[in-house]
């Protein structure tokens, strides 16, 4: 799922019916239980991309130090263009090594996505709240 399905998702969950507050209470249950089983996939999700990029990274760190154990990694990677490296040069090449800042932006897009859902979750553990003073503010406009 995509940031924009979830935003989009969201977009078409979050108004409230003024004229029928009690059924946009009775419906919070089940948003909670959407936007959950949302989160918890896309939670798991981000650890797997997390786990990707921390093994991916040590890798590419192993081979900047140590070389090739073979050919078929050879094929993977090559030395940057003036041969060996110093080992204090070697975060400066993973920090620029363009597989490793993909790998980066697909753990920062998750932990996005996650973000986003759990504000959405908190939203919605709110809105009996919201929902509550809007009934109570009815009450008091009209007298009682």
């Amino acid at each position: 799922m995509t940031l924009d399905e979830i935003l989009d998702q969201w977009d078409s969950d979050v108004g409230t019916n003024e004229l029928a507050l009690d059924e946009d209470s009775l419906k919070i249950p089940k948003l909670h239980a959407k936007y959950l089983r949302y989160y918890a996939k896309e939670n798991l999700q981000l650890a797997m991309e997390q786990a990707e990029y921390k093994t991916y990274r040590q890798a590419k760190n192993d081979f900047l130090v140590y070389g090739v154990d073979s050919a078929e990694e050879a094929k993977l990677w090559t030395l940057p263009p003036k041969g060996k490296i110093l080992k204090s040069e070697i975060e400066g090449f993973l920090d620029a090594d363009p597989d490793i800042i993909k790998k980066s932006l697909r753990v920062s897009y998750q932990r996005e996505k996650v973000n986003t859902l759990k504000s959405i979750i908190d939203m919605i553990n709110n809105r009996s709240y919201q929902i509550n003073s809007a009934i109570n503010f009815k009450k008091w406009a009209s007298g009682n």
